[in-house]
C-alpha cells in the first residue's frame, strides 16, 4: 500500500510540475514567444524619436545578434559582422512578430521613403530567411503599424492625408504581406 501511495504520490507531483510553465524572457524583460506582438517602439503612437543615438534590442530567437536602429537605417550585429537590414527616412517603429509561421519573429517597420516627395509604408524584414517584404502604393496610399490589444494592425490612408481607406490587421499570404479586413 505504501508503494501504491508513493507512486501517486510521484505522479501527481510530476503532473503538477509539468503543467507549471515558465514564459521564456528576452534579456529586455519580454516574453519571447513568438505568437504574439512584440513592441520595441513606435513614435507614431507615443515613443519619442531619437535623433542622435541608436535604440538597442536583444531577442532570445536570435542568440548573440543586438537589433540597432538609428535615425535612418536598423542593423544586426554578431560578433562576426555589423548588417544594415534596411533603411527609412526615418523609421517610425519596429515590432517583432512572426508572420511567416516560421517560429522566428520577423522586424515589422513603418518608415518614411523618398526624398521631395515622401510616403510612409510597411516594411516586413524576415532576419532568419534574409527576406524582405513591402507594403506601399508610392503617391497614392500611406500606410502605417498601430497596435491595437495584441494585434498588429495596418492603417491605410489616401496619400498625405488622414482619411483611412482600410485598416485590419497584417498577415502574411501567398508570400506577400496583406492587410486582413473584416468581412
Amino acid at each position: 500500500m505504501r508503494k501504491i501511495t508513493a507512486v501517486m504520490i510521484c505522479i501527481a507531483l510530476s503532473m503538477s510540475l509539468s503543467a507549471c510553465k515558465k514564459t521564456p524572457v528576452s534579456e529586455n524583460g519580454e516574453p519571447s514567444n513568438t505568437d504574439r506582438v512584440i513592441k520595441w517602439f513606435d513614435c507614431l503612437n507615443g515613443d519619442e524619436i531619437v535623433t542622435d543615438d541608436a535604440r538597442e534590442y536583444h531577442l532570445d530567437a536570435f542568440p548573440g545578434v543586438t537589433f540597432r536602429c538609428y535615425y535612418e537605417y536598423l542593423e544586426a550585429v554578431t560578433e562576426e559582422e555589423t548588417a544594415i537590414l534596411y533603411t527609412g527616412m526615418p523609421i517610425w517603429s519596429v515590432y517583432f512578430y512572426d508572420l511567416t509561421g516560421d517560429g522566428n519573429p520577423e522586424i515589422c517597420s513603418t518608415i518614411s521613403f523618398g526624398s521631395g516627395i515622401i510616403d510612409n509604408r510597411i516594411l516586413i524584414y524576415d532576419y532568419a530567411g534574409g527576406a524582405s517584404y513591402e507594403l506601399s502604393d508610392r503617391g497614392n496610399f500611406d500606410y502605417v503599424f498601430n497596435m491595437q490589444k495584441d494585434s498588429l494592425v495596418v492603417e491605410k490612408r489616401v496619400y498625405m492625408q488622414d482619411e483611412m481607406v482600410e485598416s485590419g490587421e497584417l498577415v502574411f499570404l501567398d508570400d506577400t504581406i496583406q492587410i486582413k479586413t473584416e468581412g
